[in-house]
């Protein structure tokens, strides 16, 4: 069992970031950890695969954002934060099993 992250880090503009994976994932998807630079940072985090649809969608987060999953990846994801109520650094972590 082979375990990697993938790491984004981005900041909102206009309170969105839009960002790709930078590898083709591939395994089971364990973990999304999301961290804001400010702890009151409220966002939306939507996941989709390669073909557009969405895979992961939470939304009215605030803060640090830690969510355990089993999600089936395979290929390029893209990360998208929305409706953040200020614009800062996000860092974004994927934790996948392989």
């Amino acid at each position: 069992m082979v375990i990697h992250s993938e790491h984004i880090t981005g900041s909102t503009v206009g309170g969105a970031l839009s960002s790709n994976t930078q590898a083709s994932l591939q395994g089971l998807a364990r973990e999304i950890i999301v961290k804001p630079t400010t702890d009151t940072t409220q966002y939306n985090l939507t996941i989709t695969n390669d073909n557009s649809l969405p895979v992961f969608y939470s939304n009215s987060i605030t803060g640090q954002f830690v969510e355990e999953v089993v999600l089936p990846f395979r290929g390029i994801y893209t990360v998208e934060i929305d409706t953040a109520t200020r614009d800062e650094e996000f860092n974004i972590a994927i934790v996948v099993q392989e």
